[in-house]
């Protein structure tokens, strides 16, 4: 593995994947390895991780970026990503400071996926005819890419400085009236993205994010993006089921990215989150 010219070896590199997967941290790579220089490898590049995100995403690059990356997953011609919308030095920096990613989505449907993409599993736990379906329409979007933690992590999301600024201790045993209560709205303030626009992803946009976090990682040497859908916990949506629950996504246990189950508005659980994104 090589991640800016910082060569890793076999073993470093399964090690990263599995801390990439949220299953270990650094201190259990430096007490599994007896190869300094290797430990070392590894925390250079993940010294780096922040600059390459910035590097690879300064805003004037974001559009020929993700031209090329639709052009390849989806044919020459059949996405046209527009130019990204004008953004505050806020905007930016909230970004670069809290690990967004600002991606295109286009208004694509299931059937129109990539090859390898993994679709949601819609009916697997659910009744199909209650869930409230939200289209993806394409828009430029900043999404939060924290790793996500296993149920059993004591340390819960790593380095969560948006957790931090707001001083909240996690984002477990949040509900989903308490984020559309209030504290999706002090998210909005903090980072300067749109009050409006800042909000839960739809199921659908999780899933489709999934796949491409997954698919940047393996095609564009992007490490420090996260698996969401290796890990025990799951992570709230914006989409109704019936009329006192939420979608809830991305159980390892049960379907990975495809996993779609639902929890009431009112729960808190050690074992339900939420990530945000911003649609620009």
């Amino acid at each position: 593995m090589s991640v800016d010219n910082v060569q890793i070896d076999p073993i470093v590199h399964e090690l990263f994947n599995q801390f990439r997967q949220g299953r270990i941290g650094k201190r259990h790579i430096a007490i599994l390895l007896d190869k300094p220089d290797a430990v070392l490898a590894l925390e250079e590049v993940q010294d780096q991780l922040s600059e390459t995100r910035q590097q690879s995403f300064a805003v004037e690059s974001a559009q020929p970026f993700w031209q090329s990356v639709w052009d390849e997953l989806l044919g020459s011609g059949k996405v046209t990503v527009p130019p990204v919308p004008k953004l505050t030095a806020k905007q930016v920096k909230s970004m670069e400071r809290f690990g967004f990613l600002l991606m295109y989505l286009p208004g694509i449907t299931e059937d129109e996926y990539p090859a390898g993409f993994v679709k949601p599993n819609w009916s697997a736990c659910l009744d199909v005819s209650q869930i409230e379906r939200k289209p993806l329409t394409g828009q430029w979007i900043a999404m939060e890419t924290i790793k996500k933690p296993d149920l059993v992590d004591p340390i819960g999301y790593p380095d969560d400085r948006l957790m931090a600024t707001l001083k909240r201790t996690t984002r477990f045993n949040t509900s989903y009236y308490d984020l559309i209560g209030g504290l999706i709205q002090k998210i909005a303030k903090v980072t300067g993205f749109p009050k409006k626009g800042t909000r839960l992803p739809s199921a659908e946009e999780w899933n489709l994010i999934g796949n491409l976090f997954n698919w940047l990682y393996e095609h564009r040497s992007m490490p420090h993006l996260p698996d969401l859908g290796s890990t025990c916990s799951v992570e709230r949506c914006g989409n109704a089921y019936c009329s006192v629950s939420q979608l809830i996504v991305g159980n390892v246990e049960s379907g990975r990215l495809a996993c779609v189950g639902y929890d009431w508005h009112d729960g808190r659980y050690s074992g339900i989150a939420f990530r945000v994104l911003a649609v620009l």
